[in-house]
């Protein structure tokens, strides 16, 4: 008799060929843990992990009672391995012995490689029966029974489609299963995270700005931005934050050697990395982005899992495998230091986990303001539409109420007076109340000139000892950056003896991505050296997103002559309002 086959032209009698009638995305084949070998059956698949690459499987599946999430995290697991290390395929002893961390970490549900179908393959088949290729299935669909008596081979391999084909189908069925719960899930996690906050967003925001937490988030897009590679390139290259960072590990190995040593927002894991060539003892790493996952190649492929710990999370929420950490180190700082509003779960990770005593790196802050004259800034940024190819077009202009503030590189030239220090930080005791702040602030005109804008930058201080977070008063002062030393890459203070590390963002230093951020004023003054800006500045955290800022800033001009009139000039006065967005 002949064997019916199927082709895309229909049923096809006179074709004996198993190939034609067999669908290719009925049959995906299942690629090895170890090389790039494929099979049709999980079966053969794992009886040839077991001879080529010495790994059991079936065997410590069943030894270690493993449930198909663990097996499915094992699977997602040893692949991650491969992707990390080219010479992977080569192995020929692995095992586990049921300690490992990764089979409870649920990052490790997300396959390695798109579309793995031996994931699927786990729980559609019996593995503990090795004798068997296919087993019971989700769905309505009973397996065919073993039929006796089949002498004709075109007859076993026609009962042998058959079950191929159920097995396929059981496939499929888990397919479709899966993806429905994907969907549910999802459908779930956007009622809770927008519908079901959408009202209590804006009920908490101005008390939750009022107590300093931080209000309920409408949606992961914060965290989904830093999910792409641009982005931490873009961090990495910035030599003065990873040197600034990497320099205080490398010369404090004394402080960081035994030590537990938490991440937060760990990003591609380069702080991790350096705690743990440094002699942590251990390094957990958080972060709630995707970037987690190339982050836990990243340390495999350097060989650190053995030392660092990755987990995917708020730290907000999060349990941690340890109760208390020695020291909590991360880069969380935003524009003008405080957009994001990343300090505030910095707060959160050490009122939680540090231990008393414990160090944070950085372990302080500082926001400073200065006035600038720059007329390239002015024509090119600021006046732009009042002359575009000889044509003006003031109806672009910028004319809401709160402007925006500008973030740009500013030359030092352009600098025309004094800083005031406005906001000092202290990470060991402040709150996340404390960093919405109004500062009063003097700075003195150095030359004569127009000022065009104030401008606001930060630097921050790595200390050995949170007792000690930062410079004194007296490090902070003119004479501290003004005695000719060489400051480029280094913070505006005298580096003490206790080795205080730091960098400063100011437009005196070596550029950074933070660059400055410029507060163009609504009228120019026109100033001579020795006369004064005074002021108030106010900084918080925007009710309609707690991770922007609105600020705001009143100032007067006090002609040298009139220093004693002060207040005579204060009736001058000019309030602005910007968003920082």
């Amino acid at each position: 008799m002949s064997v019916i086959s199927y082709s895309e032209s229909g049923w096809d009698t006179q074709d004996d060929r198993w190939d034609d009638w067999e669908d290719e995305e009925m049959n995906a084949p299942m690629t090895c843990l170890f090389c790039t070998q494929q099979f049709q059956s999980p079966i053969i698949l794992f009886r040839h992990v077991k001879q080529a690459h010495g790994f059991d499987f079936l065997k410590t599946r069943a030894a270690l009672d493993l449930d198909f999430y663990q097996s499915m995290r094992t699977v997602n697991y040893i692949r991650t391995l491969g992707l990390s290390d080219p010479n992977f395929a080569n192995v020929s002893g692995f095992s586990i012995d049921g300690s490992e961390a990764f089979l409870n970490d649920d990052a490790y549900l997300k396959p390695a490689i798109p579309d793995d179908s031996l994931l699927y393959a786990l729980d559609e088949l019996d593995l503990d029966d090795t004798a068997s290729v296919a087993s019971s299935r989700v769905g309505s669909l009973a397996r065919t029974p073993q039929i006796e008596g089949l002498e004709s081979p075109k007859e076993r391999e026609l009962m042998a489609r058959i079950r191929a084909l159920e097995q396929q189908l059981g496939l499929r069925e888990r397919d479709m299963k899966f993806a429905t719960e994907q969907f549910d899930e999802y459908r779930q996690m956007v009622k809770r995270q927008f519908y079901d906050t959408i009202d209590a967003t804006a009920a908490a925001a101005p008390s939750a700005a009022a107590n300093g937490d931080a209000a309920p988030e409408g949606s992961d897009y914060y965290f989904n931005s830093y999910a792409g590679n641009d982005i931490h390139m873009q961090m990495l290259q910035d030599k003065v934050r990873t040197e600034g960072y990497r320099d205080f590990i490398y010369n404090n190995r004394d402080i960081f050697q035994g030590k537990v040593v938490l991440d937060v927002g760990c990003g591609t894991g380069i702080l991790s990395m350096f705690a743990a060539r440094a002699g942590a003892a251990r390094v957990i790493a958080v972060d709630n982005s995707d970037i987690i996952h190339k982050a836990r190649a990243n340390v495999i492929e350097n060989k650190l899992d053995g030392v660092i710990t990755l987990v995917k999370g708020r730290i907000e929420e999060l349990e941690l495998p340890v109760d208390q950490v020695d020291i909590i180190i991360s880069e969380w700082m935003g524009y003008f230091l405080l957009f994001e509003a990343m300090l505030d779960s910095v707060l959160v990770a050490r009122d939680r986990f540090l231990a008393p005593g414990g160090l944070l790196a950085p372990s302080a802050s500082y926001i400073y303001l200065t006035a600038i004259n720059d007329d390239e800034y002015m024509k090119d940024r600021a006046n732009y539409w009042d002359d575009v190819y000889g044509f003006k077009m003031s109806a672009m202009k910028d004319t809401r109420p709160a402007k925006e503030a500008d973030v740009d590189v500013i030359p030092s030239s352009a600098v025309m007076a004094t800083r005031a220090l406005i906001a000092e930080i202290d990470h060991g005791t402040t709150t996340p109340a404390a960093l919405d702040f109004s500062s009063s602030f003097v700075v003195q005109v150095t030359r004569n000139a127009t000022v065009h804008a104030l401008l606001g930058y930060f630097d921050v201080a790595f200390s050995r000892a949170q007792t000690t977070p930062g410079p004194g008063y007296e490090d902070l002062t003119e004479s501290a950056y003004t005695d000719g030393t060489d400051v480029a890459a280094k913070a505006l203070w005298k580096q003490p003896e206790s080795a205080m590390g730091g960098f400063t963002t100011g437009p005196h230093g070596t550029p950074t991505h933070w660059k400055q951020t410029v507060f163009v004023l609504r009228e120019p003054i026109v100033a001579v050296a020795g006369d004064e800006l005074r002021g108030q500045f106010t900084c918080k955290k925007s009710t309609s997103n707690p991770r922007e800022l609105d600020l705001e800033i009143t100032y007067f001009h006090v002609p040298a002559a009139m220093k004693d009139q002060a207040e005579a000039a204060r009736q001058t006065a000019i309030c602005q309002q910007y968003q920082l967005r």
